[in-house]
């Protein structure tokens, strides 16, 4: 493949700074596509995540590094980063992950001085920011969000020390907060009791990217005033642009999130370790093997999922199944008898509820099915923070004084962002 050769003396002068700059691209549609192509051309290695696919229907908003028809029906993520790849700088690279933020930890942010948000629903965005405040403050690299209303374009840069991203969301907009709305079908927004369309062009689309790097340029050459802003276009008639400084939220769930205060480093990935090799060198470190591993908690549109499902009723018959997931990765589908998930939908009737053998912790006397297993296929994400607790007689988690509790986390994990192309 033959790459470009950009002429320096044509570039700007603060070139040498982005160079090399390790930018994540967090939803590369309308926006996201946008920004990884103005992200590339500044010099910085881009990459993205993205569990959506390309459609034609969707073409009209796409940066011109999509090609159309042809990218119809790939992931946006890896096509992205592959259509990249030409107008790299030498040095640079890029990356595309078929992947749900959910399976994401906050290690694997960890490697990123930017991230740019550019999803489309508001759990996504809250979980992000969750992520991000449990990286310790000397590892959390620098958010930028944007996204458009009607023609409005809209971008906030932030270090997380004046406010979070919850401290920009209405807490009525997470009410079915994980609902996506532009790459499923039109925006629908509720304006005085009614529900309406709302429509966005490729120029408000275009634009938000062009705030949103502004910012990311500003804040790489060191114009500090630019740091915890939010930059707002509005098309004609009433063309203006303007700059405003967010508010921190009183009592802000998100704003109260911490890092933990010692992370304690395994070696290998989530996605290579099974549970017994975890054990093996939690025990070498801790000096004893009483102790459990807490399911992965994940917190996702108001709802937290904390247990890991090993047997549970078919949703349909009622017939005891070996599920053997997470809870916040197991769907309909997981939760019915062969021979019901072989019916028609709609002939399935709730008989039962989702009951069975759910875990909230494994032990090293867990069963050599859940031994054998990977903690990703234990429902940790890429990057996790792992909590381990030592009892040490404790009867229950309200005897603190007794409780140890400590967290790890693997030290490859953060590389595989780099290579991984699904997750």
């Amino acid at each position: 493949m033959e790459k470009v050769r950009y002429n320096l003396l044509k570039l700007s002068e603060h070139h040498k700074l982005f160079h090399g700059k390790k930018v994540l691209v967090i939803g590369a549609g309308a926006v996201g596509t946008h920004e990884m192509e103005r992200i590339a051309k500044l010099g910085c290695s881009v990459e993205a995540v993205d569990l959506d696919y390309f459609t034609l229907e969707n073409a009209a908003k796409h940066s011109g590094i999509i090609r159309t028809p042809e990218d119809a029906g790939r992931n946006k993520a890896v096509c992205s980063a592959e259509r990249l790849a030409p107008l790299l700088d030498e040095g640079c690279t890029s990356n595309g992950i078929d992947c749900d933020v959910c399976k994401l930890g906050p290690e694997a942010l960890a490697d990123y001085e930017y991230i740019f948000i550019a999803v489309d629903n508001y759990a996504a965005k809250i979980l992000i920011n969750n992520l991000v405040l449990q990286l310790p403050k000397e590892r959390r690299p620098i958010v930028i969000m944007s996204g458009t209303y009607n023609e409005l374009a809209q971008s906030v840069i932030l270090n997380f020390e004046d406010f979070c991203i919850r401290c920009l969301t209405d807490e009525s907009w997470l009410i079915n907060g994980h609902v996506r709305t532009s790459c499923t079908g039109p925006q629908i927004r509720r304006i005085e009791g009614v529900d309406t369309v709302i429509r966005t062009s490729n120029l408000a689309s275009s634009m938000a990217a062009h705030l949103a790097l502004e910012q990311f340029r500003a804040s790489v050459i060191g114009i500090d005033k630019a740091m915890n802003r939010r930059l707002t276009y509005t098309a004609y008639p009433n063309l203006e642009l303007s700059s405003s400084i967010p508010m921190k939220k009183s009592k802000c769930p998100g704003c109260a999130i911490c890092a933990p205060k010692e992370i304690k480093w395994l070696k290998g990935s989530v996605l290579d370790v099974t549970l017994r090799d975890a054990f093996e060198q939690i025990t070498e470190i801790l000096g004893s093997d009483d102790y459990e591993m807490v399911v992965h908690k994940l917190e996702y549109s108001e709802i937290v999922y904390g247990k890991f499902i090993v047997e549970a009723s078919c949703f349909c018959c009622g017939k005891k199944i070996k599920v053997m997931k997470h809870e916040g990765r197991t769907f309909l589908k997981d939760l019915l008898c062969d021979e019901c998930a072989d019916k028609e939908s709609e002939t399935w009737e709730r008989k039962v509820d989702k009951t069975g053998n759910l875990i909230k912790g494994f032990t090293t006397t867990s069963g050599e099915e859940l031994l054998n297993k990977t903690l990703f296929d234990l429902g940790y994400p890429l990057g996790a923070h792992i909590l381990v607790k030592q009892r040490n007689g404790a009867l229950d988690d309200l005897d603190t004084d007794k409780t140890v509790t400590t967290y790890f986390a693997f030290d490859g994990d953060h590389e595989k962002m780099h290579s991984i192309k699904s997750l």
